[in-house]
């Protein structure tokens, strides 16, 4: 055909070309490879001149742009391409740098900078961010990513992990601090100084708060030696608490502290305090605090209570205007695994409303084909162009997952499908056998396939660990080493091939940990958690008793044996009898001990496992124990609000109790309960009925004067002739029926002045009464501070009054519980001390005693000593911005712990202070619902009988009309407040009189006199009262 010759002409040259440049590109290759050149320069030279030849595992290039654009990888990072390819290159290592992530770092990194730049003054809302995502998105890796910027910018990096076997999620949280506190102590034996921090945290808690704190956190033993060295810890580890621990495996009478019951609703209160405390001593402006907390998505109730109030409780702070707190909290979580009902929910919701919290979401998607070829490239050591075919693959197959695409490409070099050649000194993978896996090989399956490979010994090694979660507990640990000394080496084994972490017995993701428990049978399973449980348990029996017998190997005892109950069908997991005993011994312990570190929830776990493994008829047979078991989880359900499952369990004690004196630690639970849900006048009836059947009687009806007059006068006759030290020395009450006695009138008393004041001398002076004769406890001191009052306020013997309540608080000082004092002193301080001390030195008192209360959980003081020192400023003429100011930020703290009636009159004080401001502001939003404005509370009051809170409101609008010289007013407020039958206060005396005095001026007849009288009555209290204190009242 014309023109053929040419057209075969052309394809002769160009074969000659070709020939021709094999033949440069052989003799390249050689020399290149002789010169020891980087395999992507090597590739990048060899397909410059084979532009047409390039193998279908790379793109060629497309224009001189992209041989630029490849050239400006290769140099701007030539330890990836250049120099790191020396003898650790055919290792595949995809390093710690994030990529695809940027907006979502740029995020993190501007939050934080909004912490350090916050001026000095003010308050500074603490700050949260939710990052959320499915697994293996990167959460953790993009916090971690911020560590190193963040330290060099001073920050202190506080993180732990929940764990999806884990029970203990305030140990969780308290590991955080524990780790730093580690790291405290190496610092110190390095010979660097930590003195400031100590101190700061020393100052911050106190020796008795540090004490609490290091049943959490054991490394406050070694940086305070000498406060364990000497501190006599308060009642809730005191002496009565190590004879309940020195119990083992028999229980003697009620396992249950009597203790623990009255102290129970302050002991989580306290705990969070303390924790608050905690962290505003250890951050500042010039070292923020950043808390990681991982996998939010498997903690419990507890838990996100403690972490919400880390968060959004700012009782701890000093009540001036600088706040040094600085907090920035991450929580990062599954988003597939927390569904609108889970408990992270319901918390995120509350975040988002809070006042005092700062929350910011950051939420990771699959991360796009551009970065994935990025990590790619750089874990291969090749540019971008040379592995995206490989990426296009391995994209199709991971969808964008960051774990599972390094999973994918682990399992494909473990195949040999992906392998680094040393001829050619680069990575080679085969791209068809690559495209011919199937696209069903999710994560899960990729690590069971890994887990496979391993030895035999070392697989069962692991699937033991696995049983325990995430990690295994050093204590627990030692265990299993001493029953098998081979699983040390298998645990090695298992560190270097990366399925553990480096340090201790930790998988290297939750994720393996959780593929490895997958690899057994449900029988297998069942038997390792029996096998491990069993042998804890044989441990903690042959252990001397220097172990204490809540070390964590109880617990870790205890979860063991209780996950393998819940996977048998068998009661008793088939066990004889003996075993059933132990194991549910070993439950109440665990139960016990959780309640004391305030994880209530988990208590209930505990106690209902252990319920589950009592033999039958087991009230007839193991009768303590049982008891013991139904009365912690009466109390744990009453904690933590399971309160129809509380009534479950003590009517079980109601059925099968022996003797009242064992029904009674039930039947004070259901006080707590009914006093908690604001049913006092239930409480009370419930409580003297009880006093009753302890053979400690009261009228049921009104009591009369003279029945008043004959109780003072019996306590004044007990009381005569006793000094202050031989009260000290006075033997202490042993008898169990009058402890109970003494405890429950004590703890109905502060409720009588609402329900039944005119009870109120009564109960005082019993309590007087039966201590001197039998012996005194700390609830004598109660007692003596009632009687004191009514010394006061009945007798009108002021200094008497005043002594006998100051004798009242040095008792609690020398025999009393700790916990009682600060609500003493709070009641002394309202009630007693200002008759004769300068109010202003009583209203710093109760400012003190407040954080006092705090400080051992007393929600219910702590409130009612904010209520007191409020009212008392505004009494005193202290600043209104500043009590307005503060009586906004006392109500906000109530309403977050539930205490409504005091909030209730907090709030007509507040009223008071915005109609002083001219303020328009509704001081009852805080109520939301409930009571919307003042007159809504009066109404309820008056119809209610809650004659206190008509007293208040009638006593803030006499005040607040007087001032505006509305005497009209304020005198129907009189008139008004004196039909609510409460007894007239001085501050309402003064008020009053002076309204007298105006109308007297302009009154004639009978209305004249009437004036005339109260301002006398008036001028003559004041003329009496002013001998105790002129200061006061002259």
């Amino acid at each position: 055909k014309p023109g053929s010759h040419k057209g075969r002409q052309k394809r002769v040259i160009g074969e000659v070309c070709k020939s021709f440049r094999r033949v440069n590109v052989s003799a390249l290759e050689e020399t290149l490879s002789v010169l020891g050149v980087p395999a992507s320069v090597f590739i990048l030279v060899k397909d410059l001149i084979e532009w047409d030849e390039v193998d279908a595992d790379r793109y060629v290039f497309q224009s001189l742009e992209d041989v630029g654009a490849e050239l400006r990888q290769i140099a701007a990072q030539p330890e990836v391409f250049l120099y790191g390819v020396g003898d650790t290159s055919h290792e595949l290592d995809f390093g710690g740098k994030i990529v695809g992530r940027a907006g979502e770092l740029r995020c993190l990194l501007e939050v934080a900078a909004q912490i350090e730049i916050a001026g000095d003054e003010g308050s500074h809302p603490n700050t949260l961010v939710l990052v959320s995502g499915d697994t293996g998105m990167g959460k953790s890796h993009l916090v971690e990513s911020v560590r190193d910027s963040l330290a060099e910018n001073g920050w202190i990096f506080l993180s732990c992990k929940f764990d999806r076997l884990m029970t203990q999620p305030l140990a969780t949280i308290a590991s955080a601090f524990d780790n730093f506190f580690q790291y405290l102590i190496s610092l110190a034996s390095d010979g660097r100084d930590i003195n400031a921090i100590i101190s700061s945290i020393q100052e911050n808690l106190s020796s008795s708060g540090i004490v609490v704190l290091s049943d959490l956190i054991p490394s406050l033993c070694t940086l305070y030696p000498t406060v364990f060295a000497s501190i006599v810890r308060d009642d809730y580890s005191d002496s009565e608490e190590e004879e309940v621990c020195s119990q083992e495996t028999t229980v003697e009478g009620s396992i249950m502290n009597d203790d623990i019951i009255s102290s129970a609703e302050t002991l989580k209160h306290r705990l969070h305090y303390l924790f608050r405390r905690l962290i505003s001593s250890i951050s500042s402006p010039e070292h923020p605090l950043f808390l990681w907390v991982d996998d939010l998505q498997w903690t419990d109730e507890s838990g996100m209570q403690l972490l919400s109030s880390l968060l959004t409780d700012t009782d701890h702070l000093d009540d001036n205007d600088d706040d040094p707190q600085r907090l920035l909290m991450v929580g990062t979580f599954r988003e597939n695994e927390v569904g609108e009902t889970h408990i992270l929910s319901e918390h995120v919701d509350k975040f988002n409303s809070s006042p005092n919290l700062n929350v910011r979401n950051i939420h990771l998607d699959a991360i796009k084909k551009l970065d994935t070829n990025v990590l790619v490239s750089e874990a291969l050591r090749l540019p971008l162009r040379q592995t995206q075919v490989l990426t296009d693959a391995i994209y199709a197959k991971t969808i964008g997952n960051p774990l599972h695409f390094q999973l994918f490409m682990k399992s494909l070099r473990d195949e040999k499908i992906l392998s680094y050649s040393l001829s050619t000194r680069r990575w080679v993978w085969n791209i068809e056998a690559i495209n011919a896996i199937s696209i069903n090989d999710d994560v899960a399956v990729l690590l069971t396939r890994k887990l496979r490979r391993l030895p035999e010994d070392t697989q069962k090694a692991l699937k033991i660990a696995s049983c325990f979660g995430l990690h295994v507990e050093e204590s627990s640990l030692h265990v299993l080493l001493a029953s098998d000394k081979t699983i040390f080496a298998c645990l090695e084994h298992a560190r270097q091939v990366g399925i553990l972490e480096r340090d201790g017995v930790r998988f290297a993701h939750d994720m393996i940990q959780q593929a490895t428990y997958d690899m057994m049978s449900p029988e297998e399973q069942l038997a390792n958690h029996y096998l491990i449980g069993s042998q804890l348990v044989v441990h903690i029996t042959s252990s001397s008793k220097e172990l204490q017998p809540f070390h964590p190997v109880t617990f870790a005892a205890a979860d063991q044996i209780n996950l393998a109950r819940s996977m048998s069908a068998v009661d008793g997991l088939g066990c004889d009898q003996m075993m059933q005993i132990s194991f549910a011994t070993l439950n109440l312990k665990a139960g016990e001990r959780s309640m004391e570190l305030s994880d209530f929830s988990n208590a209930v776990k505990y106690l209902q496992y252990g319920m589950l493994f009592l033999p039958d008829s087991p009230w007839a047979k193991n009768y303590e124990l049982s008891l013991g078991l139904y009365e912690s989880a009466c109390l744990a359900c009453y904690m933590s609000g399971r309160l129809d499952m509380m009534k479950e369990y003590l009517e079980e004690i109601m059925e099968h109790a022996i003797s009242f004196m064992d029904k009674i630690g039930g039947l004070f639970v259901l006080i707590q309960s009914l006093t908690s849900s604001g049913n006092n006048k239930e409480s009370m009836e419930q409580l003297f009925s009880i006093l009753s059947e302890l053979g400690e009687s009261f009228p049921d009806s009104e009591v009369a004067p003279a029945t008043i007059q004959d109780a003072l006068m019996s306590a004044k006759k007990s009381l005569n002739g006793y000094s202050k030290e031989d009260l000290i020395s006075a033997p202490r009450l042993n008898d169990r029926r009058l402890q109970w006695a003494l405890k429950l009138m004590a703890y109905a008393l502060p409720y009588l002045f609402m329900v039944k004041p005119r009870h109120v001398p009564l109960l005082g002076c019993r309590i007087v009464d039966l201590s001197i004769k039998h012996g005194v406890t700390g609830e004598f001191t109660f007692g003596l501070c009632s009687y004191a009052l009514c010394l006061v306020t009945i007798l009108d013997d002021v200094d008497a009054g005043h002594r006998w309540g100051k004798i009242a608080i040095s008792l609690l000082d020398n025999f009393g519980p700790k916990r009682l004092a600060p609500k003493l002193k709070i009641l002394c301080y309202h009630m007693l001390f200002f008759w004769i001390e300068p109010l202003q030195s009583t209203s710093a008192a109760l400012l003190r005693y407040h954080h006092e209360a705090l400080m051992v959980g007393d929600n219910e003081y702590s409130s009612l000593g904010s209520q007191f020192y409020c009212a008392r400023n505004i009494i005193i003429g202290s600043s209104l911005p500043m009590i307005d100011k503060e009586c906004s930020t006392f109500a906000m703290q109530m309403a977050r712990c539930n205490q409504i009636p005091t909030l209730r009159t907090l709030l007509t004080n507040h009223q008071s202070v915005l109609r002083l401001l001219g303020s328009n502001k509704n001081p009852f939003d805080v109520l939301g619902d409930l009571i919307n404005n003042e007159d809504e509370l009066l109404q309820y009051s008056l119809s209610t009988g809650r004659s206190n809170f008509v007293e208040v409101i009638y006593f803030n609008r006499l005040f607040v009309a007087f001032f505006f010289k509305r005497y009209k007013e304020a005198a129907q407020y009189s008139s008004e407040r004196f039909k609510s039958g409460q007894p007239k206060h001085m501050y309402f005396i003064f008020y009053e009189g002076l309204t007298a005095n105006y109308f007297s001026r302009f009154s004639s007849g009978d209305e004249l006199i009437k004036w005339l009288q109260i301002g006398e009555t008036a001028l003559a209290s004041f003329r009496a009262w002013v001998k105790h204190s002129t200061w006061n009242w002259e």
